[in-house]
């Protein structure tokens, strides 16, 4: 079994390397005005057309109110459109503008080029080996979760 200070050390990279990602897209994204999830919540969007704030919600791991203050900015800045769901009114659907389809490409290159600064110096069969153990570790925070907290 794993020591403490090992965990730990574990715990503290992973955060790290989160900030990273996060400050490398903000600034990457910066001249659209795009912060944090938004442009998780743009290629959502492009997958699945008019799918609910609450369900993005759900599948990227954000709060309904992050979401719900999100998809206003996003409207206000031309990239999606919300409709009211006609059988529940407080319910939106939304969907990319034109103008959030442009971005696409560009939100493509950046995660693809974060990818590949993060991956310097490993071999593609070493990130095939980390992929699966990448995604016990996700799944193992995922059922240690508490989904009202999202």
């Amino acid at each position: 079994m794993l020591e403490q200070d090992q965990l730990r050390m574990l715990s503290n990279r992973i955060d790290s390397l989160a900030r990273l990602r996060r400050r490398f897209l903000n600034k990457r994204l910066s001249s659209t005005d795009l912060k944090g999830h938004q442009f998780l919540m743009l290629l959502t969007i492009l997958h699945d057309p008019g799918i609910s704030q609450e369900e993005i919600s759900e599948k990227i791991d954000i709060d309904k109110t992050r979401i719900a203050r999100s998809s206003i900015f996003l409207e206000e800045k031309g990239y999606i459109e919300r409709r009211r769901d006609t059988e529940d009114r407080r319910k939106y659907h939304l969907y990319l503008t034109e103008q959030g389809n442009e971005l696409i490409p560009m939100i493509r290159n950046i995660i693809y080029d974060w990818g590949i600064s993060i991956t310097e110096g490993l071999s593609e069969e070493e990130i095939r080996l980390l992929m699966p153990m990448i995604d016990v570790l996700y799944n193992n925070a995922r059922k240690n979760d508490d989904p009202a907290l999202i």
